[in-house]
């Protein structure tokens, strides 16, 4: 028979029985399946833990040195994600095995009478199941991952929400804490874009501000942290850049960055953007987020189209006069 093509399903075939083995094979490639015999639970374990398992196991409960019961289980205990589909290869499917088999893991049975000949027909019947059973998983995977994205990304942009970023922040603020190094808060707003929205209106600024996402992605590192932080505002969190590091990034997303034309229906414009630095020294995120929104409340009042540091507020007294101090020290 000729076997299956490359890109057929892969179906483990653990038992130590060669007739067995050979008809379980045959039928698996008459059934469009890839077959893997192994011999032994080891072998069969080997792969069933690989990097990429096949798409179903069959398992003879009768393997020389353990348990088709016995490595199901141990399959169960190891992976935190199996992905194989596990059927059990049994000469008799009586009340106390298929108790067993659901406490393992297993997934289906097969029962293969002692005259050693296997009905094809049930193997067929019971390998459609579960590539039904692995679809419907494979998609309810995909619907929980895209749900747990919207939950905590900005649907518009794809960046991470104002929410979710805050809640980023604070165990990367911890870290940068305990190893001594720097972590810098960058607060972009662009300049007057409401102004864009009113002129080409809001799917062309929905356009534009996921092309500005897209562009500021390209200027962060892997571990950098990247959010929409309000209608047309941008946060960015970057360990270990210190002061002049951030303000020179920040110099870079101004003046080359934004100053690249975005396409506004028939018209290419450019954008401006204000933007406030601080740095965490291991303070709490909303106490350094604070100094950011301060930073940029500087700069959209010295003109917009600028950055600027966070600095404190100086805290200027009056110099204590002569008869102040005589009196200070009389009363002491």
């Amino acid at each position: 028979m000729n076997p299956a093509p490359k890109s057929a399903p892969r179906a483990l075939v653990a038992t130590a029985d060669s007739a067995l083995a050979l008809q379980l094979s045959e039928a698996l490639m008459h059934l469009h399946y890839s077959p893997q015999p192994v011999t032994d639970g080891g072998a069969a374990l080997r792969v069933l833990l690989s990097p990429e398992p096949p798409q179903v196991a069959l398992l003879d409960n009768q393997l020389p040195d353990v348990s088709g019961l016995d490595l199901a289980a141990e399959l169960k205990r190891r992976a935190a994600s199996r992905q194989s589909w596990i059927m059990l290869l049994v000469r008799a499917a009586d009340a106390e095995t298929v108790a067993a088999a659901a406490d393992a893991g297993v997934d289906d049975l097969l029962l293969c009478p002692r005259s050693g000949v296997i009905d094809e027909l049930e193997l067929r019947i019971r390998l459609n199941v579960a590539a039904r059973a692995q679809e419907l998983t494979l998609q309810l995977r995909a619907q929980t991952q895209a749900a747990d994205f919207h939950a905590t990304h900005d649907g518009l942009t794809g960046l991470w929400s104002r929410e979710s970023l805050l809640s980023l922040l604070f165990p990367e603020t911890d870290r940068v804490q305990r190893m001594g190094t720097p972590l810098a808060f960058l607060l972009l707003d662009l300049d007057n874009f409401a102004r864009v929205n009113a002129d080409y209106g809001y799917q062309t600024g929905d356009k534009i501000l996921r092309e500005v996402a897209a562009r500021l992605r390209r200027y962060m590192r892997s571990y950098d942290l990247l959010g929409r932080f309000g209608e047309d505002a941008f946060l960015l969190a970057l360990p270990g850049c210190n002061s002049h590091q951030v303000r020179h990034l920040a110099e870079r997303i101004r003046t080359i960055m934004l100053r690249r034309p975005f396409a506004a229906g028939p018209d290419a414009i450019t954008l401006t953007a204000s933007i406030g630095l601080a740095q965490s020294r291991g303070r709490s995120p909303l106490v350094v987020l604070r100094e950011a929104e301060r930073a940029l409340s500087e700069a959209k009042r010295e003109g917009r189209n600028c950055e600027r540091d966070y600095t404190p507020p100086r805290q200027t007294s009056e110099p204590v006069t002569q008869q102040e101090f005589a009196q200070v020290a009389s009363e002491n």
